[in-house]
């Protein structure tokens, strides 16, 4: 067996997941994406919901508190109405979709190492 370094190991990883990206699984999320950003009033929903989302990381970064509860009740209350939409619904499973994909190639690759290294 051929010992790597890691910069083989780098690159090797970096060519699977230029494979990944060619799969049906990702082609689907971005389509699913697309979908859901080029909606004329989702996508003004889902750009609040985010800059939200970022105004509560770097507030609940530097305090704890009742504060940010009307902000957490906010986000939710606009997660919900998006959660109402068809596209939304699509994307959240067609990322669901990659994040198996993923799960299954790392545990694939965790298999591979703990039978080979027996």
């Amino acid at each position: 067996m051929t010992t790597l370094d890691r910069n083989e190991i780098w690159a090797q990883a970096f060519e699977l997941g230029e494979m990944i990206l060619r799969t049906p699984e990702v082609d689907h999320y971005k389509q699913c994406e697309q979908a859901m950003l080029t909606h004329p009033e989702l996508g003004a929903k889902v750009s609040k919901f985010k800059e939200m989302q970022e105004q509560y990381d770097r507030l609940a970064e530097y305090s704890q508190g009742a504060h940010l509860d009307g902000l957490r009740k906010d986000m939710k209350q606009l997660q919900a109405e998006l959660d109402t939409y068809p596209e939304v619904q699509a994307y959240k499973q067609a990322m669901q979709t990659v994040d198996d994909l993923l799960k299954a190639v790392t545990d694939k690759i965790a298999a591979t190492i703990v039978e080979k290294s027996s």
